[in-house]
């Protein structure tokens, strides 16, 4: 069998990315070998202004709305006094106000199996049976995959654009060599409650400025401690009854408590910390549990000019903590739709896959790494809030408005986007304003409660760009976000006293923080993609 696309995985990575191709190519064929629908472990229900503008594009709009919750931004609870059990004060921070770009919580299994059954009602085809071998064809032609079906039979599928959707399964990353170990691995075990009583995530003493805007049981809630963070996402059951997903993510070397794969672990462990979520679990039915473990990788190259493109847990896997999963699945569906339209207009595609593939590695990369040092400090509030701070900030000025822009799959624009925000450059700066943190975290009076910040703010979240989503606005949304962590640097600075006078490194990243949103200033309402200079330089 003969097909345009082919796409090995049929998890809600592989489906999204047929239901998208088959759409904006109904002219290919799109095929998905999806392997026995037994019950995987599935997670990542609490979607982000990406992955929903990506849904809308697929018309599944009116299909969230009507089966899914509205989800109103994450919630943190940052705990001071993180040692005692006893204490239930925690600082709370909520988004300001209901979100400007729809966000949800899903149900996974009845999103993916949704997103399944329009795929087959629009003519993409679905090949029971697992791949046991795959033949790259590097010289242009076809290539080819064998498939074994539940009987034993064997056949060949053949095609000119493969996909790997293949989840923790990584088999082209397996087959071409492309893995690379990553040091700070992390375990992750959850489960789903129903007849719960959501009203004991209230039962504690929360600092926070009142909420009026929505209601605040229906967000991502997160909780901090040492070397852990939990999550507890409301949704809707199989028969549209109230239903939450709870679980601990952990890194292995910096979590003091042991490890967590059954219930009776989870209560222990976390009842050291948080006891209000145990009383939570404690109050409904578990459904089921899941485990992974040591589930951190990386992947040397996603992309290839010779037709062959890996997504999804299949190249890099991510950390849940922003629930970036599917939203960067999304925009790599999108990235590959860019490069099959760039070879049937007969262009060359080598330097743009490239570019394509260095643009995801930096985000991708830096969001995850970024939160996997943040596990070093998430049981210190104020450190850990601070950190939680500035990645919202680069989130919403640098990320969401490029790519609501279509920068990422833009030919000048990706080439803009590697040349502003490499992967070097933004390691270097993040760690920069860390070991910042650090510093001023050291000395007990900075470390207040009335010292703390407000992490999800109108400024940090860009609310003023998202009234109109418009290319010209980009060069502000940029120049603020710089003239923002120039501010928060010189305040951090200040704590320090005479030290902060003294460290010429910091002074440094202040005088580039400002250089930065200097340099913008004169590109103010321009479209940066059409300016002469940008072109000149790029």
């Amino acid at each position: 069998m003969t097909s345009d696309v082919l796409i090995m995985g049929g998890g809600a990575t592989g489906q999204l990315a047929a239901a998208y191709l088959g759409k904006r190519f109904p002219n290919l064929k799109v095929a998905v070998v999806e392997g026995p629908r037994k019950n995987r472990p599935i997670v990542g229900e609490s979607l982000v202004e990406v992955s929903v503008d990506f849904m809308f594009e697929l018309g599944l709009g009116a299909y969230l709305v009507e089966n899914h919750y509205p989800k109103y931004g994450l919630t943190y609870y940052f705990k001071p006094n993180i040692d005692d059990p006893a204490d239930r004060t925690y600082v709370v921070d909520e988004i300001p106000t209901a979100p400007q770009i729809l966000s949800f919580q899903i149900n996974r299994f009845t999103f993916d199996r949704e997103v399944r059954d329009r795929n087959l009602e629009s003519g993409v085809q679905l090949i029971d049976g697992n791949v046991i071998g795959v033949n790259i064809n590097s010289g242009g032609g076809l290539h080819a995959v064998t498939v074994q079906g539940a009987d034993g039979e064997r056949r060949m599928l053949r095609a000119r654009w493969l996909v790997d959707a293949t989840g923790r399964n990584r088999l082209l990353a397996k087959q071409l060599q492309l893995q690379e170990t990553v040091k700070e691995q992390k375990n992750v075990f959850w489960f789903r409650l129903i007849n719960f009583n959501p009203e004991i995530l209230s039962r504690i003493q929360a600092l926070k400025k009142q909420n009026r805007a929505f209601v605040p049981y229906f967000a991502t809630h997160h909780f901090f401690g040492k070397g852990n963070w939990i999550w507890c996402i409301p949704m809707r059951s199989l028969e549209n009854q109230p239903l939450i997903s709870i679980g601990i993510t952990y890194r292995k070397d910096v979590y003091p408590h042991g490890e967590v794969r059954t219930m009776e672990q989870f209560f222990e462990c976390v009842g050291r910390e948080h006891p209000v979520v145990v009383e939570l679990v404690r109050s409904g039915t578990i459904v089921d549990t899941n485990y992974y473990g040591s589930y951190m990788w990386e992947c040397r190259q996603r992309y290839s000019s010779d037709r062959w493109y890996i997504i999804g847990d299949a190249g890099d896997t991510v950390d849940p903590l922003y629930s970036v999963g599917l939203a960067l699945s999304s925009l790599q569906i999108r990235q590959i739709a860019a490069i099959i339209q760039r070879e049937l207009n007969g262009s060359d595609t080598k330097e743009f896959a490239k570019d394509l593939d260095t643009v995801l590695a930096a985000f991708q990369r830096s969001v995850t790494r970024d939160t996997t040092r943040l596990y070093e400090c998430m049981g210190d509030a104020y450190q850990c809030h601070l950190r939680v701070h500035l990645a919202v900030v680069k989130l919403f000025h640098l990320a969401l408005p490029l790519v609501m822009n279509d920068y990422w799959w833009d030919p000048l624009g990706v080439k803009l986007v590697n040349w502003f925000s490499s992967l070097d450059t933004l390691e270097a700066d993040s760690k920069k304003i860390q070991e910042l943190i650090r510093e001023v975290a050291a000395n007990p009076k900075n470390r207040m409660v009335e010292n703390f910040i407000k992490v999800q703010s109108c400024a940090s979240m860009n609310f003023p760009y998202y009234e109109h989503h418009r290319e010209e606005d980009i060069p502000a949304s940029l120049s603020k976000m710089a003239f923002g962590l120039a501010r928060l640097r010189l305040d951090l600075l200040g704590k320090l006293g005479w030290r902060g006078l003294m460290s010429l490194n910091q002074q440094r990243a202040l005088l580039k923080d400002l250089l930065r949103g200097l340099f913008l200033v004169p590109f103010y309402g321009t479209k940066l993609r059409e300016s002469r200079l940008v072109r000149m330089i790029l």
